[in-house]
């Protein structure tokens, strides 16, 4: 998917990748053991790996010009494919809030694992993610085939 930017996309997202990890270093070094400092870890490893995908495709040709008559697609396909992947995990903690139901003893002793616990869990999987990003990815789909218009698919709105 990075190969399909042109060279100035790509400078911008390297230099928005590098401040997102010099953002993250700057988090985990002030945060000293506050959950600041593992966020900023965590945003550090994430503008780290957007770092290299960025800058693996940086010597790679310009994309062509018939790009731009299609339809933007792949913001939907993973849209969809993020959809099944919380809808299985969210859809698997609702069977286990329902076995609960039936062997009250399934909670293997901890606290967590208990319906009270779990029910919210299910519920907001289901609803958020699960729909949201279902949802999410048809209005993605729909608009562009009933305006016939491509999505931007330029960071920022910039060429």
């Amino acid at each position: 998917m990075n190969a399909t930017l042109t060279p100035r996309e790509r400078q911008i997202g390297l230099a928005l990748a590098i401040c997102l990890a010099l953002m993250g270093l700057t988090m985990a070094a002030l945060g000293r053991h506050d959950p600041i400092a593992l966020h900023g870890f965590m945003a550090l490893a994430l503008g780290l790996a957007l770092l290299f995908a960025v800058g693996s495709v940086m010597v790679e040709p310009a994309p062509t010009p018939t790009r731009l008559p299609q339809y933007y697609d792949d913001p939907i396909k993973v849209g969809i494919v993020l959809a099944m992947i919380w809808g299985v995990f969210a859809m698997a903690i609702g069977l286990w809030v329902a076995a609960l139901m039936v062997w009250p003893d399934a909670t293997f002793g901890q606290a967590w694992s208990s319906d009270g616990r779990l029910r919210p869990v299910h519920t907001t999987g289901v609803i958020f993610a699960f729909g949201g990003n279902a949802l999410i990815a048809t209005s993605f789909h729909v608009m562009q085939r009933t305006c016939r218009a491509r999505l931007a698919d330029y960071p920022l709105g910039l060429c």
